[in-house]
């Protein structure tokens, strides 16, 4: 019997090409800007990478990558944070959205920070609130239909003006104080009431056409002095 015996070589795979890759962890230690300082033995400077919205802070935990072409691009190469681990401040963030749009939250609450808002819904818009503040340099509103309750309602203003085709109001009780009034009607004035007293502490002065005065029973005038005719 004969037999004869190969040797085996070990069969060596190409090496890939040198790329320099790094994925590591690494904390804040201040904030300039868009740029943020790494406490990190290779990675002292980053940039937040757009997909990471949550804005870093100082003491926060932040995943961070580094990569470059080659090894010698590998200082020229800039260094991305990927995401926020851990926060340094757990009840309070920034969430930053491209166009200058940012949500930040507090324990206190949401404050939406913008150039402007717009909200869209083709169904239902319902706000509930304990308490609702509105400021404004200048305000417009254009509704259909109006309907509003108050249970009590205080405004001030230094000029109002009002313009309605018609005017209906209901008031159980109207108090007015005025320092002047003026009042100009094209048609009819009519004012029906139970009872009607007009006070005046200097000259009371009534100019018509044709002045007619009904009672049902008594008429009185006093004066020290009265000029008929």
């Amino acid at each position: 019997m004969s037999a004869t015996v190969h040797s085996l070589h070990p069969q060596t795979r190409p090496e890939p090409a040198a790329t320099a890759f790094a994925l590591s962890t690494a904390t804040v230690t201040a904030v300039s800007d868009d740029r943020y300082t790494l406490h990190h033995p290779e990675i002292p400077e980053a940039r937040r990478a757009a997909s990471c919205l949550l804005a870093p802070e100082t003491g926060d935990t932040v995943l961070v990558t580094h990569a470059g072409l080659d090894e010698a691009a590998w200082a020229d190469s800039p260094a991305y944070i990927l995401a926020v681990l851990e926060r340094a401040q757990p009840d309070s963030g920034a969430l930053q959205l491209p166009g200058g749009t940012t949500l930040s939250t507090t324990p206190e609450g949401l404050s939406l920070h913008s150039p402007s808002v717009t909200v869209n819904t083709p169904g239902t818009l319902q706000m509930n609130s304990s308490e609702l503040e509105f400021n404004a340099a200048s305000g417009r509103m254009t509704v259909k239909h109006w309907s509003g309750w108050f249970e009590t309602a205080e405004t001030h203003a230094v000029n109002v003006k009002l313009t309605a085709k018609t005017l209906s109001s209901q008031v159980g009780r109207l108090f007015q104080r005025l320092v002047e009034s003026f009042r100009r009607t094209e048609g009819l004035d009519e004012t029906r009431a139970g009872r009607v007293r007009v006070s005046a502490e200097d000259h009371h002065h009534v100019d018509a056409g044709h002045i007619t005065h009904t009672a049902r029973g008594f008429v009185k005038i006093d004066g020290s002095k009265i000029d008929l005719g």
